[in-house]
């Protein structure tokens, strides 16, 4: 009977869709977290920044995990204190970011350079994101 509640409960965190006051946090079925930027022009902190991470330990089991973010649309950037606090973690295994517009591809590769706790990529197609995600092997 534990067996059975365990699955249940592990069934029901990854088909829930998490969301914060700036985003979409669910389990995709093809093996990663993915996290959809909802359209805002809000500044979000350390406390918005945390609870994403607080979400995705509860779906990934405390496991480490990929992360799919979707920038699309979005105008929702982190302040200093959550881009510190999301680059050193090391939660993640490797991360994929969709973005579009100017603005977030230079905070993205902002992010990308001073992320070194795993491996981010920048995308404009989410195809080839996904792709490259399903693929990624950890060295």
């Amino acid at each position: 009977m534990v067996a059975l509640d365990e699955l249940y409960t592990t069934l029901m965190t990854k088909n829930r869709v998490y969301t914060t006051d700036v985003c979409e946090i669910f389990w995709d079925e093809r093996g990663f977290i993915r996290l959809n930027l909802l359209e805002s022009q809000n500044t979000y902190g350390l406390e918005e920044a945390k609870r994403q991470f607080d979400i995705a330990a509860q779906i990934a089991k405390e496991g480490k995990y990929k992360v799919l973010v979707d920038t699309r649309g979005s105008n929702a950037l982190p302040d200093k204190e959550a881009q510190e606090f999301t680059s050193s973690a090391t939660s993640r295994i490797a991360e994929a970011i969709i973005v579009e517009s100017l603005s977030m591809r230079i905070l993205s590769k902002f992010y990308m350079k001073k992320n070194k706790n795993n491996t981010v990529k920048i995308f404009s197609k989410e195809k080839n994101a996904i792709e490259w995600l399903i693929n990624y092997k950890p060295d």
